[in-house]
């Protein structure tokens, strides 16, 4: 009796946290979109972006590089009679799931979001709320919130299948390798997005 009254107690507690960090990320979606912040959701990724972005533009920059895809991924991804958020989110799964085969590390149940501003300086300014230090990345990936960030004026396939690397590395191992080995690494995935299966 005591085991089973233990058991329920732990439960109870469990989706009792599990409640409280939903709800919580609710609340974030929430507050941003009131503020013009777009989110779109698949299994695996989020994609956010401001209201007023030109997704034709975002589309052709994730569509520069050509890499081997089954039937169906090309199709969603390619075919106009889907909408344009749509084949946007297949070619980022596209992409995920190309950066995990080629560093042939699949980390369980992982997701990440993307976060596009207009521009650099919007960015770097998302940077300095984060670290309160000044840098100028293209993009970057923060792990403790499993976000890589970007812009319209960097935003591409390339930059993504990089920092989608960093995601899948330090989702990976137990322990983060260093910085130093992930940059290796990362780079080994972009340049090898091309190569065939």
């Amino acid at each position: 009796m005591k085991i089973r009254l233990a058991g329920l107690i732990i439960t109870g507690i469990l989706i009792t946290w599990c409640h409280a960090i939903f709800a919580e990320d609710a609340a974030d979606m929430a507050a941003e979109e009131a503020q013009g912040w777009v989110f779109r959701k698949n299994s695996c990724i989020t994609l956010i972006y401001p209201d007023d972005i030109n997704l034709k533009k975002l589309e052709a920059r994730l569509k520069s590089r050509c890499f081997s895809v089954s039937a169906i991924e090309k199709d969603m991804f390619a075919n106009p009679a889907y909408e344009i958020e749509d084949r946007i989110m297949a070619r980022l799964e596209s992409i995920f799931l190309r950066t995990k085969e080629i560093l042939a590390m699949d980390p369980p149940s992982m997701s990440m979001k993307i976060k596009v501003f207009r521009n650099r300086y919007e960015l770097s300014d998302e940077y300095y709320l984060i670290f309160k230090t000044i840098q100028h990345y293209r993009s970057f990936y923060v792990h403790g919130l499993k976000t890589i960030y970007t812009s319209m004026q960097d935003v591409s396939d390339s930059e993504i299948s990089h920092e989608m690397g960093h995601a899948v590395i330090d989702n990976y191992f137990t322990v983060i390798p260093p910085a130093k080995i992930a940059e290796i690494l990362a780079t080994y995935v972009d340049s090898h997005l091309e190569e065939g299966r």
